[in-house]
């Protein structure tokens, strides 16, 4: 498949995307209790809510992430700038997690008050994730579909 100025920008974001996501869910993995790990990775304060369930939910997200998740976004990222059809194939699946766990997120933030109305929030807290997920859905799909 031919490799265009699009797919270098989809693939390349994608992997800024899951570089960021993984090198914090990867400091949740070592250090998961960690005073840092709460205040910047899960956010919140899990006396707020139950303890266990509030560790729970974030620690297998960070697992997920980490084992899952990062190396179908590598393995879709590479593929596309190789110009393999498995790569787009790849990326399509990686798309999912995107938008799949920003509605959970989007839940969990509400019903726990850590959603803000700001635009901050929106875009960059919430809102970048599921946008690009889409992005790169569409464009995967577009690709293998063309």
């Amino acid at each position: 498949m031919e490799v265009t100025l699009w797919t270098w920008v989809v693939a390349v974001a994608g992997l800024a995307f899951i570089g960021l996501l993984c090198a914090l869910q990867a400091v949740a993995v070592a250090r998961p209790r960690a005073a840092w790990t709460i205040e910047n990775v899960y956010g919140g304060d899990p006396a707020a809510t139950d303890t266990k369930a509030y560790f729970a939910v974030n620690q297998g997200f960070a697992w997920a992430d980490v084992f899952l998740w990062l190396p179908i976004q590598l393995l879709g990222s590479i593929g596309m700038l190789l110009g393999q059809t498995w790569g787009f194939a790849f990326a399509l699946a990686a798309s999912v997690p995107y938008v799949y766990t920003a509605i959970q997120i989007f839940i969990w933030d509400r019903d726990l008050g850590y959603r803000e109305n700001t635009l901050y929030y929106w875009i960059v807290v919430w809102g970048m994730w599921p946008a690009f997920g889409l992005v790169q859905g569409a464009y995967a799909a577009w690709r293998l579909l063309a």
